[in-house]
């Protein structure tokens, strides 16, 4: 496999990243994975501007969160399954997202609660420990997500 595969083809754009129906393959699911873990980590550095970068992440940031349930219940059809366990990939991101960052928080440093409310901008350090943590959670559910099977119909 080259990296060239993993690539989204822009006329398949639509039909991969929107909407929760149909089915797709572990390649087209990958590609899907891909350019939204791509458009996550682009995020991460908008976050980082002053002012208006934390206002584009976080709508941006809706879009490609929809997009993400849209790829995972596809995929969940396509090994025969129901849409509604991408409830179950939900959380598993979530848990390995925390166990990550429980890791990586030492390392690039971390944020209280009560430093959080005057924070006007991300520090890099948190930026880096976020698009450290959001790959890594998302290439591990989304390696168990390209193995499924499909369904024998």
């Amino acid at each position: 496999m080259n990296f060239q595969q993993f690539i989204i083809d822009p006329k398949d754009a639509k039909r991969i990243l929107i909407g929760a129906k149909g089915k797709l393959g572990p390649m087209e699911f990958a590609q899907g994975l891909v350019a939204i873990i791509a458009g996550s980590l682009i995020l991460n550095l908008v976050s980082l501007v002053p002012g208006i970068g934390p206002l584009i992440s976080l709508i941006v940031g809706l879009v490609l969160a929809f997009a993400w349930v849209c790829i995972f219940s596809k995929r969940f059809h396509d090994a025969g399954q129901s849409g509604w366990m991408t409830v179950a990939a939900i959380i598993a991101v979530v848990v390995i997202s925390i166990v990550i960052g429980v890791i990586l928080t030492p390392v690039f440093g971390g944020v209280s609660l009560t430093e959080m409310n005057s924070m006007q901008t991300m520090s890099s350090g948190i930026v880096i420990k976020n698009m450290i943590t959001s790959v890594l959670a998302n290439a591990a559910v989304g390696y168990y997500m390209f193995k499924l099977k499909p369904a024998l119909v």
